[in-house]
């Protein structure tokens, strides 16, 4: 028997003033709760109970293994609870990043639909901040987003590439920047918005190039930067082909700049979940396709 019983037995009895009480909460007899009681006394090395006017006393000791034993069995129906918890999880919880447009969510749709329809799936539109506080919680199984800090330095957090897309800047239909493909000369003396939620934004190399040609406002969100974008003749940085801000303005090339956009598809290395691993393959196979 394991000795987490010993110290339950304990317990009981000290809560219930009465080894027979506690035989009958456990479904053992008084003997078997005293011969447990009998031994952990030798494994501590000392007396752990005494009776005193038909009270149940722990003595200076029992209060120790008492106050212990109880942590103790706290942490394992904490354990126990959490394990039926997970075990009962049967929906797949999918995050998109709000920066990438529809394009990518009928990737994603279209997987679900053609291979997972028989699933309990769940969709959610999230940023970055948001998605690692879900991860901590157990609160999502699957994010889509781009290459971040933020998300690598979670522990025990893996990330597989789904694609890479040139880089590009995303301007407002009406705007001074010239059509077509752009050098990034042609940016001097606009404003250009980034921000920690859309990782695409924080280009530090273009940026270090035109620190001094051009004025970086920081935006919170991606809903601001387009807002921005749109009203003040500014531009971000985008992924050329999935950034959300392609109904709302316009996206130019950038003709001397090589670096890319690494699309990443964010779980949890210890998720025993099959279908997270199964809809990453699924979802690579579509956008290679």
């Amino acid at each position: 028997m394991s000795s987490i019983w010993k110290y339950k037995y304990f317990v009981d009895v000290i809560e219930n003033q009465s080894f027979t009480m506690a035989g009958n909460i456990n479904y053992v007899s008084q003997t078997a709760i005293s011969q447990n009681i009998s031994s952990l006394e030798k494994m501590m090395g000392g007396k752990l109970l005494h009776r005193e006017k038909g009270k149940v006393i722990p003595t200076e000791l029992g209060e120790i293994v008492y106050r212990r034993a109880k942590e103790m069995l706290e942490v394992e129906e904490l354990m126990i609870r959490e394990a039926e918890h997970l075990r009962g999880q049967t929906k797949l919880r999918i995050g998109v990043d709000s920066s990438i447009n529809k394009k990518m969510w009928q990737k994603v749709e279209k997987v679900y639909g053609d291979y997972f329809l028989d699933r309990d799936v769940l969709f959610g539109k999230l940023d970055c901040e948001s998605a690692a506080k879900m991860f901590e919680n157990k609160d999502v199984d699957l994010f889509v987003s781009y290459d971040s800090e933020q998300l690598n330095g979670l522990s025990g957090m893996v990330s597989v590439p789904l694609g890479r897309q040139k880089l590009g800047v995303c301007v407002a239909k009406k705007t001074t920047i010239p059509a077509g493909a752009v050098a990034l000369d042609d940016l001097s003396g606009h404003i250009i918005y980034h921000s920690n939620q859309y990782h695409c934004s924080n280009q530090k190399e273009a940026e270090k190039y035109l620190q001094e040609k051009c004025l970086f406002v920081y935006a919170g969100n991606i809903d601001t930067i387009n807002l921005k974008v749109e009203f003040n003749d500014g531009c971000v940085f985008v992924d050329s082909k999935y950034y959300s801000c392609d109904e709302s303005g316009e996206i130019r090339e950038l003709s001397d700049y090589d670096k890319e956009c690494e699309l990443r598809a964010y779980y949890r290395l210890n998720s025993n979940k099959i279908d997270v691993l199964s809809f990453i393959e699924r979802l690579q196979e579509e956008i290679k396709g």
